[in-house]
């Protein structure tokens, strides 16, 4: 079970530093719509990463939910993106972030499956799988 991460604390993060957890397709029109929002109004919410140690010593970011809003970022030649850092692990962050994806779209049914292999590989029973991505068990 996730437990509830201590809230996190926002901050200026290095793009170059944060990596792509569970990477998914988007539309073009609608990654557009972001990138013109963002460059208008500027980032209504920051993405959420928790922090890993890197090899040369510094600190890189897994990314937990907003990889539209750093994508978006990226394009529009920015090198720090505002980011509410917690401290999670590899296997809650993961989770959070399939979590995010089902929550806040229609997931493309390969995309949601492929989540769903992944946590089976790293163990996870399918009574738990349903419990943390909010899925019936059947469906998992």
């Amino acid at each position: 079970m996730i437990e509830r991460p201590i809230p996190g604390e926002v901050r200026m993060v290095p793009i170059d530093r944060v990596e792509v957890l569970n990477t998914r397709e988007r539309n073009g029109k609608v990654f557009e719509e972001i990138v013109t929002n963002i460059k208008t109004i500027g980032l209504k919410k920051p993405i959420t990463v928790t922090p890993r140690p890197a090899p040369d010593g510094g600190e890189r970011y897994m990314l937990v939910c907003g990889e539209g809003r750093l994508k978006a970022f990226r394009s529009l030649g920015e090198t720090m993106i505002p980011a509410l850092v917690v401290n999670v692990s590899d296997e809650d962050a993961f989770i959070m972030s399939l979590a995010e994806n089902i929550a806040r779209r229609q997931c493309r049914s390969l995309e949601l499956l492929a989540g769903i292999r992944q946590l089976h590989e790293q163990g996870y029973a399918p009574k738990v799988i349903a419990e943390k991505t909010g899925l019936r068990q059947s469906y998992v």
